[in-house]
């Protein structure tokens, strides 16, 4: 899991008493609250502080700034969607037919509202907000990465070396594209017709026949 070295988006210090984990957690969680109903630029201290019931002097003893909330909440949001996509792989059995393979991969991702929200989402968009956020963010896309090719390996064998990363940014986009479109449609009729449609993309973004020397006829 990330560790930030910038005393910028560090935390202030580590809750050790029960209480002050409880107000930490609160802070996590009211700041993603506020992330689902906008966007991060509206996210203010004040606003957290406020809505979490707490002293804004009470935030700022574990967090210097927002930038700081947002990256603890993307920490934690990265090691759960790298635990998700491990059990992703893990399910995927020898046999199991390409179509299988991506059900597996939308359960495991989409499947859970602690990591395919529509306050994740801003989370992300939040990540490019400042410099700081940004390079944090990019050192840790290669875990994510390293998950797609084993995913790609697990259902369509492995890509050419040379190929490897290209495939996986290309999975890794579409994947994204397809989650959040379904994190944003949660509550929308038109949702398993959605899901479908993701279906076939991510059918596609895995399927390179011609790498395995199959070539379409």
């Amino acid at each position: 899991m990330p560790d930030s070295q910038n005393s910028s988006v560090s935390p202030r210090k580590a809750a050790q008493q029960l209480r002050s984990q409880k107000k930490v957690e609160t802070i996590l969680e009211t700041t993603l609250t506020l992330l689902k109903e906008g966007p991060a630029d509206r996210v203010t201290t004040n606003a957290i502080a406020a809505r979490a019931n707490i002293s804004i002097g009470s935030l700022y003893q574990f967090f210097p700034n927002k930038e700081a909330i947002f990256y603890e909440l993307f920490k934690r949001w990265l090691a759960q969607t790298l635990n998700a996509l491990d059990e992703a792989g893990q399910a995927l059995q020898d046999g199991l037919s390409k179509e299988d393979c991506i059900d597996a991969i939308l359960v495991a991702l989409a499947g859970h509202p602690e990591i395919n929200s529509r306050g994740h989402w801003q989370l992300r968009r939040a990540m490019g907000s400042s410099r700081e956020l940004a390079e944090l963010e990019a050192q840790h896309l290669q875990q994510i990465l390293e998950r797609i090719v084993g995913l790609h390996a697990k259902i369509s064998g492995h890509p050419p070396a040379a190929l490897g990363q290209e495939l996986a940014l290309l999975q890794n986009q579409i994947t994204i594209a397809c989650l959040q479109v379904l994190a944003m449609t949660d509550d929308s009729p038109n949702r398993t017709r959605i899901l479908g449609w993701c279906k076939r993309m991510l059918m596609l973004a895995f399927d390179f026949p011609e790498l395995d020397g199959k070539k379409r006829s």
